[in-house]
């Protein structure tokens, strides 16, 4: 499994959400223009370039940060809680 943190900065309203919903199907948003997404295959993140790059306008940024297991077990909400949670065990 591949987790990237997907944050954007889109002006134009109807681009911005369709970018939202776009995201929303391969993770979860964790803050209004921020979402974690899980790809299966490191080629997926491509294809969801090419589906998001025609929302960008002149100014816009959209950028994907590669999450690896260790930098996930590090990160920590303001609580000091930990924000990844790993199984003992993966069934598949």
């Amino acid at each position: 499994m591949h987790i990237y943190l997907a944050c954007f900065d889109i002006s134009d309203d109807k681009n911005r959400d369709r970018a939202g919903k776009t995201l929303l199907a391969y993770g979860e948003r964790v803050q209004k223009s921020v979402f974690e997404i899980a790809l299966r295959q490191p080629q997926e993140l491509q294809a969801i370039r090419a589906e998001l790059l025609p929302l960008l306008e002149a100014g816009d940024d959209l950028r994907f940060y590669a999450l690896c297991a260790d930098c996930r077990r590090q990160s920590l909400d303001i609580h000091g809680t930990p924000l990844a949670q790993f199984p003992a065990a993966v069934v598949v």
